[in-house]
């Protein structure tokens, strides 16, 4: 359910708590894809071809095939490739107390209007609660990831599949 903004912006620290979208880092990807899409007015929802293999997702008419790797960042690689999909139409933040160390984030979907009246009327309250959402990295192990659209250059040391031992591929 979207809460305006100058709601948002009125809200206790617990208040605002409570009006966030929170994901565990054990949640799973449906979980990410229901949480974000309740923040949505109903004409942005999304939905998922398959709920127990979400990889395909269904915004506004248009599939989007998210690139996930069967990792624990999958919940980050969700949550990027959901911003992604909508960044014409909203911007997430996340909040900056749950972010980095925390087992659970906190996010904050604000529609692009939003967030530009935010930025110009409300940034002490953005700064001192938000930060953008960045997203190639998963806030959970700060590990570079893929998003929809999106593929992180390789790391240094990493050895392509085919050529990993024969120990890495399991």
């Amino acid at each position: 359910m979207r809460i305006p903004l100058a709601t948002l912006v009125a809200l206790d620290e617990d208040e605002l708590s409570e009006a966030l979208t929170w994901i565990d880092w054990r949640s799973f990807e449906s979980e990410v894809v229901t949480g974000f899409s309740d923040e949505l007015d109903e004409a942005d929802a999304i939905g998922m071809l398959d709920e127990d293999d979400p990889r395909e997702l269904v915004h506004r008419g248009q599939t989007y095939l998210i690139p996930l790797t069967e990792s624990g960042r999958d919940r980050y690689v969700m949550i990027a490739s959901i911003a992604e999909i909508l960044k014409d139409r909203y911007t997430v933040f996340v909040h900056s107390d749950s972010y980095g160390g925390a087992d659970t984030h906190g996010f904050l979907v604000l529609t692009n209007a939003e967030a530009a009246q935010a930025r110009q009327h409300h940034s002490d309250w953005l700064e001192r609660s938000f930060e953008p959402l960045p997203l190639a990295i998963d806030g959970f192990s700060g590990k570079a990831i893929p998003y929809f659209g999106f593929v992180p250059p390789p790391e240094p040391g990493d050895a392509p599949a085919d050529k990993k031992p024969f120990w890495k591929f399991w």
